[in-house]
């Protein structure tokens, strides 16, 4: 193996399907032979639908103050809906602080296809604000949904277009693909299909102050925020790492200080445990490299 963190990936006794590394140095990457190339990143697409709000906000096509509501006409919105989504922020659902208490984890995996029927959107917002708004943090892809559409309203294209435009082609993907909801519109809390290399590249520009390949991609001082105010981005531990986490076990984590990145997709019913310690080899190798430059 390269290098520390890819021999604590071959070592795993779930499947690992890929990894890479960023660092200014070029890219190192493990795949497992008999893997896809792509695979689901599960909770780790939050990571991009967050960027691109950071990308619309720099454009002035929204504020994260914009009430989460003011972004739909009534006809998109249930009737009798609770009026406390009219206080719901974008920034409180980028931090799952909507109020929301009772709600499926995943929107496109509740299996209660009669209730939900095929406008999600509707289903989100016919939901009570059960807690305070702004406060109370209930976990959930639901919120992510919300920003997907929101993206696609302020954007004037589907999100889908704005983030291929915006993230997936200037950060040079080369295999990608989102699952969308009945009507077209990215889950936005998950599915997002790529390559751990690719997806290490979101990783890899934050990690480099938002500039990947001398153009810059997203505004320093959104970085600064998601990293201090978790818009799916939270601290490792006590490190310089900041991290988001799939269901599984994928993972994006970078770190500025150091300027590198790390992916990987991986399936595994104890997905936390596995991404701490691959996180914990992810440091090992950083410090492995600093002793041999």
């Amino acid at each position: 193996m390269k290098n520390a963190l890819f021999a604590a990936v071959a070592a795993e006794t779930d499947p690992m399907y890929d990894a890479a590394v960023i660092t200014p140095d070029g890219v190192e990457y493990w795949k497992n032979d008999s893997c896809n190339s792509c695979n689901n990143s599960h909770s780790v697409t939050k990571f991009f639908f967050a960027a691109a709000v950071g990308i619309l906000e720099r454009q002035g096509k929204l504020s994260r103050r914009d009430p989460v509501t003011s972004f739909f006409s009534p006809d998109e919105l249930p009737a009798g809906y609770d009026k406390r989504w009219d206080q719901v922020t974008v920034e409180d659902a980028l931090r799952h602080k909507t109020g929301l208490d009772t709600i499926p984890y995943g929107v496109d995996e509740d299996d209660d296809r009669e209730k939900i029927g095929d406008d999600y959107l509707k289903y989100v917002f016919s939901l009570k604000i059960e807690q305070k708004t702004g406060e109370y943090r209930r976990y959930s892809d639901a919120a992510y949904y919300l920003i997907a559409h929101i993206i696609t309203k302020a954007s004037g294209m589907n999100a889908e277009q704005f983030l291929n435009e915006n993230l997936f082609l200037p950060l040079h993907f080369r295999q990608w693909a989102l699952a969308k909801c009945p009507r077209g519109v990215p889950i936005g809390g998950g599915g997002l299909y790529a390559r751990a290399d690719d997806i290490a590249r979101l990783g890899f520009t934050c990690a480099c102050g938002g500039v990947y390949e001398g153009r810059r991609i997203l505004p320093a001082g959104w970085i600064a925020d998601a990293m201090r105010r978790d818009y799916a981005c939270t601290q490792f531990r006590d490190t310089d790492v900041f991290v988001k986490t799939g269901a599984k076990g994928q993972m994006v984590a970078f770190t500025q200080r150091r300027r590198a990145a790390v992916a990987w997709h991986g399936y595994s019913n104890d997905g936390n445990a596995r991404n701490d310690r691959l996180l914990e080899a992810f440091v090992r190798y950083l410090d492995e490299r600093s002793s041999t430059r």
